[in-house]
């Protein structure tokens, strides 16, 4: 099964306008994970040496990123098998979340599993395929098919070969004292073009989980204040749990659809929009089921947060527009629709991306050239 298949055809078709020949480039990129997996480092309780001191003991291999003091990288592995390996085991379903996981080297948890061969039992060697008949890994079961399918927590099988391997973060002892965020580059520049300093005040207006507020924070300090916006509570409360654990103390959260910001009557000087998106720039992606109907459709509804945003600037404030997605609506056309509203394009203080498409400083991150997820940063003034 190819990466052609893993794209309704109308999306395709919307790829190969909007980039030509580099279309087939991106898609298969698309499906793979990234290259070079990041962390944060929290520079609220630790510096970057020390931190890849702690993790070479933890048995992983960091890298220092070369762009940012505080991100560390980890070389991705793999393929480990070819597309068309077929290794004749019995199957275990997986549906399409547990199968990007297990396709990065996580285990497959009973949740996850769709179904499975009646005969298979504990100890079999087994492979896992997604709900499609993509193989993303074989590993051990660690329960009987019908255990698989009942149970609701524990592991259903030991993934031994995964398609990739990205290494696991979120059981080592430095994740739990929160001297790390997971937290891809591209994602971690949007803070850096912010600039925010204590004596601003900065609204994140879709902030949970929490990645760009917090590095706003670090890169504050903890000191200054931030208002943090989420419409879903449940995020929050992840949320509230992550900065307790990276120990950030000056972000206020609120809980509201930030399209309503003009409400709370405030004027800051910096805003963070990570504008809700079709989220085509995610990596791994087994496969997309989005279609141009609604990359415009999302691209309408990113406008009332655009519009709020502007009202609640002061004059003179800045704005950063991003998204993790790669079309033009979301992206360039929205640009162009702020600057008609009076906004005007500032230079970013760290460009490590590409020109926009038909549109110059703002930056676009692509999957193939830059070995990122997709991604798309402009900084706007209020003038």
């Amino acid at each position: 099964m190819s990466y052609e298949e893993a794209f309704p055809a109308e999306l395709k078709e919307y790829y190969r306008r909007l980039f030509g020949e580099e279309a087939e480039e991106i898609m298969a990129s698309l499906r793979t994970p990234v290259e070079k997996y990041y962390i944060r480092v929290n520079t609220l309780k630790t510096s970057r040496s020390k931190l890849m001191r702690i993790l070479r003991k933890e048995g992983l291999k960091p890298k220092r990123s070369p762009y940012l003091e505080e991100g560390i990288y980890f070389e991705r592995e793999g393929p480990n098998f070819p597309d068309d390996y077929e290794p004749g085991l019995h199957v275990v379903r997986a549906n399409k979340f547990a199968s990007e996981s297990v396709y990065q080297g996580a285990m497959l948890y009973a949740p996850g599993v769709l179904q499975a061969d009646k005969k298979i039992k504990p100890g079999d060697e087994v492979e896992i395929r997604d709900p499609r008949g993509l193989l993303v890994g074989i590993g051990i079961a660690r329960m009987s098919a019908k255990e698989m399918i009942v149970s609701t927590r524990g592991i259903a099988v030991e993934v031994t070969l995964p398609k990739f391997r990205l290494p696991s973060l979120s059981e080592l002892e430095s994740f739990k004292e929160g001297l790390f965020y997971a937290q891809s580059l591209p994602s971690m520049v949007v803070a850096r073009i912010l600039e925010p300093s204590e004596e601003e005040l900065i609204i994140d207006m879709a902030a949970a989980p929490g990645g760009k507020t917090s590095h706003i924070a670090q890169l504050m300090q903890n000191r200054g204040e931030i208002i943090a916006i989420d419409k879903s509570k449940n995020r929050l409360r992840k949320m509230e749990k992550e900065l307790k654990r990276l120990g950030v103390k000056n972000v206020k959260l609120i809980h509201m659809d930030s399209r309503k910001l003009p409400e709370l009557g405030i004027e800051a000087d910096k805003i963070l929009l990570d504008a809700p998106c079709t989220a085509l720039g995610i990596r791994p992606k087994l496969w997309e089921s989005r279609t141009p109907k609604d990359i415009e459709a999302t691209a309408r509804y990113q406008r009332h947060f655009i519009n709020a945003a502007i009202k609640s600037l002061r004059k003179g404030g800045v704005l950063v527009y991003s998204t993790c997605t790669l079309s033009y609506e979301e992206n360039e056309a929205n640009v162009k629709y702020m600057l008609s509203k009076g906004l005007k394009l500032e230079e970013q203080s760290l460009f490590i991306g590409s020109h926009g498409i038909g549109l110059d400083g703002v930056q676009r991150f692509y999957p193939n050239r830059h070995l990122t997820q997709g991604f798309f940063i402009a900084k706007l003034r209020k003038v």
